[in-house]
């Protein structure tokens, strides 16, 4: 470990060591009265209920386009409870209901309705939220919001069950939902204090209302929430789910096979929850989407979607180097997770036995090499809260297989100090036995603070990997490397109804050697973003970067331009544009070629039930501006769903790739009555190009999935 490395961990220790942890600062509660007889959540306002026992809440204000405007149309909110539930009722006025958008489509696909949004901070921590959408028909979308280190993320993987049902009418719509409190997650104290916030959306408008009122003087939404308090008792969650999954694949070489599975889950106790999985169904009921992959220095990401997976990963989160990537984690026998919060102690631990294990992230999104070996995945996180909406933490990955190992330890933070500081940290340290060779202690450590006000945010970041630094568990695609960055932004916020804000960002900074004082990789950025409205946004972009490639400095320039909107309901669209100098890797004989790529995504909705998605990309690469054509590579996919109600579909989806002369094509009827109790049955094939030029099949599959979700 050099000098430099042992100077940073010294700091880092000593910073921590001298952070206090003073109290939260107090909030007026709202207590939830507790209802004396349960609603019925049918899309309907008419139970007396809601106005003579509920929590009513009418003073929403306007976040965009107009920071603390009043709404143009009028939004009341009802909250109640009872010992099982959570209940919410909106009345959205709305003076033009014929132009309310309501989507009658599949769980998780109704963004670009109008709709209502509830997030519940059940741990009071002010940085993570679960989040309930739902359209005017009850279509929902549940999600989970992180917000840490001043930058937030919004996990639309996440799925639970809750109720809701949605009405249209001459005064505009109302939705009605009922959470169930098995659902959640929360401290098991008999006081539940909670934070809160609501919110709705009016996307012909670019307009989103919320409650409370909310400021961009300060960073965050869950910083300013609401604060409820449930004082009587609830139904704790801590229960037993089991989940049995009967699976079926028939492809052309093989017979079709019948395969049991397992899900379980055990709620320990309000906050704590064991998920066990046996011979689980980690088939993906849609693949990942086609990208680019000709000419790529680094392997590229491909997100994770597998459900036993995705439940609970915001604990495994980190400021930068992800030590956590499931996908490395190809063919699961079985898999245990255990996940919960005790006090201000958030933890994780996560183990599964890999029957065909790669080591190589080019291999991942190709299902591994078929290897004899297996490997067992041992992972542990560890998050303390300190300061106020800030976290220190600790992680240990480890995977073993034959006899070989990769295990890596850390500690990171993220620190929020006044409201306008942030500080991000993560000190890693890996060893890997491979065979007969063994490294030594490998770190990889990064470093960034910001600054943040309404018009101004200013940062600067360090981050440094060994060249030895391996994480089998994680996603880390370029090691050998020490890089500072320095990054500033200036913004404007006209709160016009079209122009809601103006961004110029700039951004420096270069990559040397780990051990050698060689600049690898030297840029300057300039950025300028315009916000429309909160939907419909401009990025252009001129960057000028230096990098070496075998032994050689390239300079390139290039201008990038992308944007998208959702203010034609029918065609919310995007697209992106760059244009300038691109490196051809070849290893032997590298040079300084001249590419374009763009593309475009968007989704015609010509009735409610249809919706016909295109994803259209295309890269062509010259020897040099104006020069020989060595490549044009278009990757297309289409994607046709039909929604016979909001819980049975049909899907196609068609992947073309002009250049390796490939089609894919899948369809699948889909029945979703919840979360977990589903019905799939799907065939997938494909066409490949011979030397004679005619498309041939290679294989097909049919594929069949049965689940059921039971809470005992």
């Amino acid at each position: 470990m050099r000098k430099r490395d042992i100077y940073f961990i010294s700091a880092l220790i000593l910073f921590i060591s001298l952070l206090s942890n003073p109290a939260f600062s107090e909030k007026k509660n709202l207590e939830i009265p507790k209802f004396s007889t349960s609603p019925k959540i049918d899309g309907i306002l008419e139970n007396p209920l809601w106005e003579r026992e509920a929590l009513k809440i009418e003073d929403f204000f306007q976040l965009s386009p107009k920071e603390g405007g009043i709404p143009s149309e009028k939004t009341i909110a009802y909250i109640g409870y009872d010992n099982k539930n959570l209940y919410f009722a909106f009345r959205c006025y709305d003076s033009e209901p014929n132009k309310i958008r309501a989507s009658v489509t599949n769980r998780d696909n109704a963004i670009d309705d109008d709709w209502i949004v509830i997030f519940l901070d059940t741990f009071n921590e002010k940085r993570r939220a679960f989040t309930f959408f739902v359209n005017p028909i009850g279509v929902q979308i549940d999600a989970i919001r992180v917000e840490e280190g001043g930058n937030d993320n919004m996990d639309l993987t996440w799925d639970t069950v809750f109720y809701s049902d949605g009405k249209i009418d001459e005064k505009g719509y109302v939705v009605e939902i009922a959470i169930p409190f098995k659902s959640l997650r929360f401290p098991d104290r008999k006081e539940k204090i909670w934070g809160i916030t609501l919110g709705r959306n009016i996307p012909r408008k670019g307009e989103i209302i919320t409650w409370p009122k909310f400021t961009r003087d300060i960073p965050g939404l869950l910083t300013q929430e609401a604060q409820i308090v449930i004082k009587g008792n609830v139904e704790k969650g801590k229960n037993l789910e089991v989940m049995p999954i009967f699976t079926s694949l028939k492809t052309l070489k093989k017979k079709a096979d019948f395969q049991p599975g397992v899900n379980l889950k055990y709620g320990v106790s309000s906050d704590i929850t064991l998920d066990l999985t046996i011979n689980p169904d980690f088939s993906h009921i849609e693949a990942d989407a086609p990208q680019i992959d000709i000419n790529r220095r680094f392997a590229l990401y491909y997100p994770e979607k597998r459900p036993f997976f995705l439940e609970g990963m915001e604990i495994f989160q980190f400021p930068e180097i992800e030590m956590v990537y499931t996908r490395r984690i190809i063919n699961p026998a079985w898999g245990g997770k255990l996940t919960g919060k005790i006090g201000r102690f958030t933890y994780g631990i996560l183990s599964a036995y890999d029957l065909d294990p790669t080591e190589s992230l080019w291999e991942v999104h190709n299902g591994g090499r078929g290897r004899d070996e297996n490997a067992l995945f041992n992972i542990i996180r560890l998050k303390t809260d300190v300061f106020k909406e800030s976290y220190v933490g600790f992680c240990l990955a480890d995977k073993e297989i034959d006899g070989s190992y990769n295990r890596v330890i850390g500690i990171d933070g993220q620190l929020k100090f006044k409201q306008k500081y942030f500080f991000s940290f993560q000190a890693l340290a890996s060893k890997t036995k491979y065979g007969d060779e063994v490294t030594g202690i490998a770190p990889a450590l990064y470093a960034n603070f910001m600054y943040y006000t309404r018009h101004w945010v200013a940062g600067f970041g360090w981050k440094s990997i060994h060249p030895d630094f391996e994480a089998s568990s994680g996603f880390v695609n370029r090691v050998d490397y020490r890089r500072m960055v320095a990054y500033t932004s200036f913004r404007l916020f006209p709160q016009k109804k079209y122009l809601n804000g103006l961004y110029l960002n700039l951004n420096t900074g270069k990559m040397d050697a780990y051990f050698e004082d060689i600049v690898t990789d030297r840029w300057r950025e300039i950025n300028l973003h315009f916000e429309f409205t909160q939907w419909t946004r401009l990025n252009i972009t001129y960057t000028n970067y230096m990098e070496r490639y075998g032994g050689i400095n390239f300079n390139k320039n290039s201008f990038a331009l992308n944007g998208n909107t959702n203010l034609i309901g029918w065609l919310p669209f995007g697209f992106f544009f760059r244009t300038g100098d691109s490196i051809y890797y070849d290893p032997d004989d590298p040079f300084l070629g001249w590419s374009n790529t763009y593309g475009i995504f968007a989704n015609f909705k010509p009735s409610k039930r249809l919706q016909m998605g295109l994803d259209f990309t295309k890269n062509i690469f010259w020897e040099k501006k104006g020069g020989k054509q060595l490549w044009d590579y278009t990757v297309v996919r289409q994607k046709t769903t039909y929604q016979i109600s909001k819980t049975l579909s049909l899907r196609t989806i068609v992947d073309y790739n002009h250049f390796r002369k490939e089609i894919y094509g899948s369809f699948l009827i889909s029945y979703i009555l919840r979360p977990g109790t589903v019905f799939f049955l799907g065939l997938d094939t494909n066409l490949l190009k011979n030397e004679a030029g005619k498309y041939i099949r290679t294989d097909y599959s049919i594929f069949l999935k049965f689940s059921y979700w039971w809470r005992i």
